[in-house]
């Protein structure tokens, strides 16, 4: 399989006077750099803290991902910011005790697992869309990226291969749709020498979640599998199990489980260099 486009953009914020030490280089791993229309481009993120304050993070991804991390086009409009709604939901997060942070402190990198990000902006589709993907700390600050470059492209072909609505597959699913439930169709989008997997919304047609990469030519195939929301894929001999709720894949081979490649090694790389962070801290005491 040929590999997929990748981003890596390394970003550095600077703080107000009011936090003036609080500083984060981070790093942001986009496996792509092209959008279907109605696309949420995914990705993964790494946050290195270069002040001399602790910076506060929830420690569960999802709580993250819903409370701090926020993808914004650029230049940003204000108004999109909602940052007295960010501020009321980050303050009644903190407020409640089963909601754990974590203070990063200085010197130290983090690396989120467990979670697919969407990191790319809603704003109006188009040949160039530039967004930033932001961090919020509390008390109207961010932590903001210096914008990425994304190309909205027209795909050269979109294979249907299966409907899914829970834990069961076929095209007759189209007529039996039930109150509570969403059926989604699961396409392979092929642009240039790149296949996706997708899942795509029958209630809004323009709404696609993409997956994975696959093989340009493997006949793809969908099964059942044993377990709530999962799903296997075969790409040709290759297996793959697909939690379908999350839209990540909790086994495959690396070529097409790259947000599970990216995110162990990288985090495998943030560990040795917190733990010599430490050691030297250690040393200087």
């Amino acid at each position: 399989m040929k590999k997929c486009c990748t981003m890596i953009t390394l970003f550095i914020s600077s703080a107000s006077l009011l936090f003036a030490e609080t500083n984060a280089l981070i790093e942001v791993k986009l496996f792509k750099d092209w959008e279907i229309k109605g696309e949420r481009g995914f990705g993964n993120l790494t946050i290195k803290n270069t002040g001399t304050a602790p910076i506060l993070l929830a420690k569960d991804a999802s709580i993250f991902d819903g409370f701090q991390l926020h993808a914004r086009s650029f230049p940003a409009k204000r108004a999109e910011y909602r940052e007295d709604e960010i501020e009321s939901d980050y303050r009644i997060l903190r407020s409640m005790e089963e909601f754990e942070f974590f203070s990063l402190l200085p010197g130290e990198t983090h690396v989120y697992e467990g979670r697919k990000f969407y990191l790319s902006t809603r704003s109006a589709f188009s040949e160039e869309m530039r967004f930033i993907v932001s961090i919020y700390l509390g008390n109207g600050f961010w932590l903001d990226s210096e914008p990425l470059v994304v190309k909205g492209v027209v795909a050269a072909s979109e294979e249907y291969l299966a409907t899914v609505l829970g834990k069961t597959v076929g095209s007759e699913l189209a007529s039996e749709k039930r109150s509570g439930f969403n059926i989604w169709d699961m396409v392979a989008v092929t642009y240039k020498n790149e296949r996706w997997l997708y899942k795509k919304s029958t209630d809004s047609p323009h709404s696609y979640y993409p997956i994975c990469p696959l093989s340009l030519t493997n006949k793809i195939r969908i099964e059942e599998h044993e377990g709530e929301n999962l799903f296997k894929i075969w790409d040709g001999d290759n297996s793959m199990i697909l939690h379908f709720t999350k839209s990540m894949l909790l086994e495959g081979p690396d070529e097409n489980d790259v947000l599970g490649k990216w995110t162990r090694e990288r985090k495998q790389q943030a560990e040795a260099d917190n733990a010599k962070v430490r050691r030297k801290k250690q040393e200087a005491q």
